[in-house]
C-alpha cells in the first residue's frame, strides 16, 4: 500500500511540466512557419530567375531588334528590361533584366548580359 502523499501528481508539477511544453511547442511552431516562409521565398527566386533567363534568351535570339520594355509574364511577377547599345564597348549592347514581386516584402531579381551585334 503506498504512503500517504505518494500517490500521484501534484497540480504544481502538472502546471510546470504545461508550461514547459508550451514553450517548447511555440518554439517548434515558430521554426517551422520560418521554415515555410524560407521555402516559399526560395520557390519565388527560382520562379524569378527562371523568367529572367528566359527573356534575356529570347532577347539574346533576335539581337537587331532590341528594344527595351515591360511585362507580366505570370501572375504576380512583372519584368522590366533596358538595352544599352555601343555598352560597355562598342560592338556589343548591354542587357538589363529585372524580376520584380512582392510576398511579405517586395523582392527583385536582377540579371545582365551582353549580345555581340
Amino acid at each position: 500500500m503506498p504512503a500517504l502523499g505518494k500517490a500521484g501528481y501534484s497540480l504544481l508539477e502538472i502546471l510546470v511540466a504545461l508550461a514547459i511544453f508550451s514553450i517548447a511547442a511555440l518554439a517548434l511552431t515558430s521554426g517551422v512557419t520560418t521554415a515555410v516562409r524560407a521555402n516559399n521565398l526560395s520557390e519565388h527566386f527560382t520562379q524569378a530567375t527562371i523568367l529572367a533567363q528566359d527573356k534575356l534568351e529570347a532577347l539574346r535570339s533576335h539581337p537587331f531588334s532590341l528594344t527595351g520594355g515591360s511585362d507580366v509574364p505570370q501572375t504576380g511577377f512583372s519584368r522590366v528590361w533596358s538595352i544599352a547599345p555601343a555598352t560597355p564597348q562598342i560592338g556589343v549592347t548591354q542587357v538589363d533584366l529585372s524580376v520584380s514581386w512582392t510576398d511579405y516584402l517586395p523582392h527583385t531579381v536582377t540579371l545582365s548580359t551582353i549580345i555581340n551585334d
